[in-house]
């Protein structure tokens, strides 16, 4: 996966977006069309390792603890 996502962009691209399996499987057929080669044979996984990874929930509990910094952070000030 890296090789066919980084050879464009950096790893911050992916890791900051957090998608449903079906949003990533439109942004790989994207990124397909935009000339990324991406294996038949390999879809699946990286279907499954970008969805596991930054998937909703993933975004979901970075936010919550983002948000839990910022208060505790403002109760110190």
């Amino acid at each position: 996966m890296n090789a066919a996502c980084t050879s464009c962009h950096n790893t911050s691209r992916i890791t900051e977006q957090h998608m449903t399996r079906q949003q990533w499987s439109d942004q790989l057929e994207k990124m397909e069309g935009l000339g990324a080669v991406i294996p038949d044979s390999d879809r699946s996984a990286f279907l499954n390792y970008l969805t596991k990874n930054f998937g909703p929930e993933k975004g979901a509990a970075r936010d919550a603890a983002k948000s839990t910094a910022k208060k505790s952070g403002s109760a110190a000030d």
